[in-house]
């Protein structure tokens, strides 16, 4: 039989359990509640880039078509001109068709810059060769060697281009460097993406906590996208230089 302090423990015990099972409920529904509309804003946040990049495309489209109109009735306008001027006036139209020729082409590297073609034909290692190509100016020289023959998957190839793009951005904007290699390759199932440079004693006033974590809006957007696409960032530094390894599953690949 149960003695008085075991019956007093046993009617409490029965009154407690109904609160500690609603507890456990609560907790077990806001667990399910949290988890579900985590999976909901990253569904969210996704679709956010994407439309971003569909848009820089749109833009870049619209803005091909209309500088390609525009020029047309442009060149037409300086060849009728053209027969209704006489030999010493023509110089100068020939200058001025040559600046709006200049004009042209500086339009059109912009709109590659906005929205590259070769990502728009499925040809990711172009458009990065294109992007390292562009800022090889003077004494600078960025290098890309690709020893895989794999391919992002469309939706993630624009995600890994902008992470590229800034992480370029960033080494110019904060060093000195005149030299960049990238070493793009794949090993144990995983996409990998090399960024290597000189360190200098410069990059000591950004380098914080952990290495080459910049704390600028750029660097949070790649962590976004790097989010989305499922990769990691390792940054580390070794005689002098720094290596800023990404990682990717070759899940979001075409083998």
């Amino acid at each position: 039989m149960l003695n008085l302090g075991d019956s007093i423990l046993f009617k409490i015990g029965l009154i407690l359990l109904p609160t500690f099972g609603l507890l456990i409920g609560t907790a077990l529904y806001s667990y399910m509640t949290i988890t579900r509309y985590s999976k909901t804003i990253k569904r969210l946040y996704k679709m956010n880039f994407n439309s971003l990049e569909f848009e820089r495309k749109r833009i870049s489209n619209d803005l091909h078509d209309q500088l390609g109109s525009k020029m047309a009735i442009i060149n037409r306008t300086i060849d009728s001109l053209s027969n209704k001027l006489n030999e010493h006036q023509k110089p100068d139209l020939n200058l001025v068709q040559s600046h709006l020729l200049l004009f042209h082409n500086d339009v059109r590297k912009i709109l590659e810059a906005i929205h590259p073609r070769d990502l728009m034909n499925g040809n990711w290692q172009n458009s990065v060769q294109e992007l390292v190509n562009d800022l090889c100016i003077d004494e600078t020289i960025v290098q890309v060697e690709f020893h895989t023959a794999i391919t992002p998957k469309e939706e993630f190839s624009y995600h890994l281009f902008r992470i590229i793009q800034e992480k370029l951005s960033n080494i110019f904007a904060h060093t000195k460097t005149k030299r960049i290699q990238i070493v793009v390759n794949d090993e144990n199932n995983y996409f990998q993406i090399s960024i290597i440079y000189k360190h200098e004693a410069r990059l000591k006033t950004f380098l914080t906590g952990k290495i080459g974590i910049l704390k600028g809006r750029g660097e949070l957007i790649i962590k976004d996208r790097l989010k989305i696409i499922g990769g990691k960032n390792k940054i580390s530094y070794n005689s002098g230089y720094i290596s800023d390894l990404i990682t990717i599953p070759h899940e979001h690949f075409n083998t």
